[in-house]
């Protein structure tokens, strides 16, 4: 029969109530739009090496049953400042705390807690339905000179099967429209550097939970450390205006901000207060010469969990 086609694709992602148990979805949980999904199942396959009379190797048996699901978004917010946006969900299952102040704005923080929710995800392929439980995951953000800005998401849950399902109609599904990367009052130690492209990865490390007492072998996905890196492209300075390799080489902190402007709602706004350059390389843009910036970001406060901070306004 086949004729699946890849452009026919929703993703529907719920918290669990419970960890492990997934969710009833329906197109309330349709309710994000996504890029480039991928879902990729991992059963191990356990060899058996019995030796007998015959060089014709046995039937292995199917062992542990995880899965990652990965897909791109495009950041905005929701349009309505103090409303959170779609992607909410899926940054409060990446280790994100959501902080919601009525009219006024969304803000997500890093967040250390032992009540990370997990999420139910599921991708529904043109009748197909490939569903995980008990996911949690890290996330990546990058954006160019004039595009708007990205998220890509990696969730790592337990597999729960593919079966028939008819696609699913997302319902309030945000009208916004992302906003490129213009206007962004951008800049780092307090320096409004000319880049034109900017990215950082939150590198959660993940791990399943095992289970022998789960027919699938894990309960859920746990996050661990996170280590905050990212990049930019500056053009080169006098030292006397931003002196990049002094600070790199003295470990200097300072902080980065940005962000993606727009109407009420749909103002995206980023802040690192403490970055310290990793690794500068001479690079150029044309005829421009820049220095490729490799940064890495620190905890603020001895308490940490501010090392970063989304606002949605």
């Amino acid at each position: 029969m086949g004729k699946k086609l890849t452009r026919k694709c929703v993703l529907a992602v719920s918290v669990e109530a419970v960890e492990g148990v997934a969710e009833t979805l329906d197109g309330a949980e349709a309710n994000i739009l996504i890029v480039e999904p991928k879902f990729d199942p991992d059963l191990p396959m356990y060899k058996r090496e019995i030796v007998d009379a015959s060089l014709s190797p046995f039937e292995m048996i199917p062992g542990t049953q995880k899965a990652t699901c990965s897909f791109k978004v495009e950041v905005k917010g929701s349009g309505t400042a103090g409303t959170a946006p779609a992607i909410g969900k899926l940054l409060r299952g990446c280790g994100w705390k959501e902080t919601l102040v009525a009219v006024t704005s969304a803000t997500y923080t890093p967040y250390s807690g032992t009540d990370i929710p997990s999420l139910t995800i599921a991708l529904y392929k043109d009748g197909l339905k490939k569903l995980m439980r008990g996911a949690r995951g890290s996330v990546k953000y990058s954006a160019r000179l004039g595009e708007p800005g990205m998220f890509e998401f990696t969730f790592m849950g337990v597999f729960d099967g593919v079966t028939d399902a008819a696609i699913l109609v997302g319902t309030g599904i945000e009208t916004t429209i992302p906003r490129p990367l213009l206007s962004a009052v951008f800049s780092v130690g307090g320096f409004a550097a000319f880049i034109s492209s900017l990215s950082w990865d939150q590198s959660s490390a993940m791990e399943m939970r095992g289970d022998v007492n789960d027919a699938t072998g894990f309960i859920s996905c746990l996050l661990g450390a996170r280590d905050f890196k990212g990049s930019f492209d500056p053009e080169e300075e006098p030292v006397a205006t931003h002196d990049w390799y002094g600070r790199w080489k003295a470990g200097t902190t300072g902080a980065l901000t940005w962000k993606h402007p727009g109407s009420a709602g749909n103002i995206v706004t980023f802040t690192a207060p403490k970055v310290q350059y990793s690794k500068i390389a001479e690079a150029s843009r044309g005829v421009i010469a820049v220095l490729n910036t490799d940064f890495v970001v620190a905890r603020n406060a001895s308490a940490g969990d501010d090392e970063m901070a989304i606002a949605f306004t």
